[in-house]
């Protein structure tokens, strides 16, 4: 308990936390968004979501560590990749199990997820690989305090994304349309729009927000190794916090789970970082059992 008193009321500390829990929250912020998209859309739950960001960060050892591509490029190719992944689940796997029930298309995104552990220990073996290295690995003085080039790059490069998916979601067509599916899908098959294809591109852009997830996760984690997939689980806590039919909840609820992470482990020691983190969901789910942000399914009678 003395380092807790010695760092508690430190400024320096709690900011450098405080930072590096919002880079890290923006991580869990952008597999949530991608999981409650999915699961908001189409009503599946997917559990393979830890393994489309485990997928994405070793896509970024292909491209940084082995082929030595600019951040910029590798982080747009790796998510048009994962993207397309999306849409041969989505048409390969999930359209054609259309009418089957609820635990048989959890079992097959289960199914997914160990093909894909699979093939990455095929590709690239059991061991881990070090951190990626396409970043700045420096830091800024900021306040008398080092804040780190990765915290700072994966907040502004996640912010840029999450910005330009609201806006697309909000303010487009497609992305009316989107909502519409989600709403209500018979009426909005009612009025022309395709719900198989909102389907599809929910998918897209799901697994392609959570490789972006996974390239973000490679530089700011000290390994890539098949163990990040169970990190893809915070996904769980961070949507229920913000709310499971609630998009914006889902990357506030992000941003605090990542916060409360970081601030319990530099305070109180990392095995405090998970009991805390689902403690204080609890807590949330007694008092707002929707979420922070989540509505209550209204039935007309």
């Amino acid at each position: 308990m003395q380092i807790l008193a010695s760092t508690f009321f430190d400024l320096g500390i709690n900011l450098q936390l405080v930072v590096s829990g919002l880079a890290l929250g923006a991580i869990y912020s952008v597999v949530a968004l991608g999981f409650v998209l999915v699961e908001k859309s189409t009503a599946v739950l997917n559990l393979a979501v830890g393994e489309f960001l485990m997928l994405g960060s070793y896509f970024g050892v292909a491209f940084f560590m082995e082929r030595q591509t600019n951040f910029f490029i590798g982080t747009l190719a790796i998510t048009v990749v994962m993207a397309l992944f999306g849409l041969v689940i989505h048409y390969g796997i999930m359209r054609p199990m259309v009418g089957q029930g609820f635990f048989a298309i959890v079992l097959a995104t289960i199914g997914i997820a160990t093909v894909i552990r699979a093939v990455v220990q095929m590709k690239f073996g059991p061991l881990e690989k070090g951190n990626l290295t396409a970043l700045p690995t420096g830091a800024i003085e900021v306040a008398g305090t080092s804040i780190r080039w990765v915290d700072i790059i994966v907040l502004l490069v996640v912010a840029a994304s999450v910005g330009a998916f609201l806006a697309f979601y909000s303010l487009t067509r497609t992305g009316l349309h989107m909502r519409a599916v989600a709403s209500n899908i018979e009426a909005a098959a009612g009025v022309g729009i395709d719900p198989d294809r909102m389907y599809a591109l929910t998918w897209a852009m799901a697994i392609g927000i959570a490789g972006l997830g996974g390239v973000m996760l490679g530089h700011f984690t000290p390994s890539v190794n098949p163990g990040l997939a169970a990190i893809g689980l915070r996904a769980f806590p961070a949507a229920a916090i913000g709310g499971f039919t609630s998009v914006g909840g889902s990357i506030i609820g992000g941003l605090i789970v990542g916060v409360i992470e970081q601030l319990t482990g530099g305070h109180l020691g990392t095995k405090w970082r998970e009991p805390v983190a689902f403690g204080i969901l609890f807590l949330v789910l007694i008092f707002k059992p929707t979420g922070l942000f989540g509505q209550k399914d209204l039935e007309r009678v």
